[in-house]
């Protein structure tokens, strides 16, 4: 259905006619990846946890670094400096960084217990604070917010103690405002309107993590009028386009609403499968997640050896997350991030994090060496 209603798609935008080429081919590259990284054993490839961690990362920060010297290769699709194009090719390190970042949370926690301690907590939450700071200074957000609840989840399989995590969201929580208020500028999206020239500085010389424009999609969620119509105007059409399917759809390549949503190929995709296919369509989409998502923890759950335990919770997390962020977003249930829909929508990048992060779970459940001793991540209380 993604692969449909991307060509479908690019018959009313001229400037996306070849993406439906593109996604074939990406297609083809990522299956190979998929294959690739189900054939070598994982406990082999975690290994290399550590140096794919931090070429990932090299990467990620050469992008932020171009964004304000212009670097070669570094390029930018509406102010987010976030790929390295090399002729024909694009690559978007962030989503290598997902793929990098289970791995190697993954091989810090097997055979450890210090992590059960508030203390032990704060390497874990550095590796993902990390690529969260530099990605969000592309910046990408909606790839930024993946990470925490990917950790969360690994954490607590791994066994580390609820209380503790508590503890450390709490204090998440209580920096929040200093990520929403810092930087130079803080401009109100009306107050903007009525006055081009008003600025109101808050925390200035604090680094801004958050880019107005992204404070302004936030404030837009909770509010409908003129101030607000053109940030609106993509999820507002999205939601309509998927109502207007009904039960069976309007037929492939039917979209006379999903025609008008911008970028409805990338993170809008579901608006375009709705339409098409209506609630029968949608719903086998979303059954085939949870089919997906039910098989990564029965391989989780089956696997003793640590590392392949927490692979493939990373991988279920990640992707399950990401699903569930790129569907609120299409049903206007959160502020637009720019999320992909994992398998689905339109990007090589995208789709060759799916099926590599696809290819080791695969790997896992495969490959389940026989262990002698406790279960795995059993300590006493």
């Amino acid at each position: 259905m993604g692969a449909v209603s991307i060509w479908v798609d690019a018959k009313f935008h001229p400037l996306a006619q070849e993406d439906g080429v593109k996604q074939l081919i990406y297609l083809a590259v990522a299956l190979g990846c998929m294959f690739a990284f189900q054939a070598v054993n994982y406990l082999l490839i975690g290994r290399w946890a550590w140096p794919f961690y931090v070429f990932s990362l090299m990467l990620v920060a050469y992008t932020v670094v171009g964004s304000k010297l212009s670097l070669p290769f570094v390029s930018s699709h509406k102010g987010v400096y976030a790929w390295i194009s090399i002729g024909p090719i694009s690559l978007e390190p962030s989503e290598l960084t997902k793929i990098a970042f289970i791995l190697v949370v993954a091989k810090y926690l097997r055979y450890r217990s210090n992590y059960r301690t508030v203390v032990g907590l704060l390497a874990p939450f550095a590796l993902a604070l990390i690529p969260v700071v530099l990605i969000l200074k592309q910046p990408d957000l909606g790839v930024a917010a993946l990470f925490m609840p990917t950790l969360l989840v690994m954490l607590f399989v791994a066994g580390a103690k609820v209380k503790h995590m508590l503890m450390v969201l709490v204090l998440g929580l209580v920096f929040l405002p200093l990520f929403w208020f810092s930087g130079y500028r803080y401009v109100d999206a009306a107050e903007k309107i009525r006055d081009p020239e008003s600025e109101v500085a808050v925390l200035r010389y604090f680094p801004s993590l958050m880019k107005e424009y992204q404070r302004d999609r936030v404030k837009a969620l909770f509010s409908h009028g003129q101030a607000t119509a053109a940030l609106n105007y993509q999820q507002d059409h999205a939601v309509i386009a998927f109502g207007t399917g009904g039960l069976s759809g309007k037929g492939i390549g039917q979209i006379p609403v999903g025609k008008h949503v911008p970028e409805a190929h990338n993170d809008m995709i579901f608006a375009l499968i709705g339409e098409q296919f209506g609630f029968f369509g949608s719903a086998a989409v979303l059954g085939a997640y949870l089919v997906f998502f039910a098989a990564g923890i029965e391989i989780a759950s089956a696997t003793k050896e640590p590392l392949g335990r927490l692979i493939a919770v990373g991988v279920v997390a990640m992707l399950a997350t990401q699903a569930a962020i790129n569907l609120m977003v299409c049903l206007r249930l959160m502020p637009v991030t720019g999320v992909t829909l994992p398998f689905v929508s339109y990007g090589g990048s995208s789709l060759l994090a799916s099926y590599m992060a696809a290819g080791l779970l695969l790997n896992v459940g495969q490959n389940r060496p026989l262990m002698i001793g406790k279960d795995t991540f059993q300590f006493d209380s």
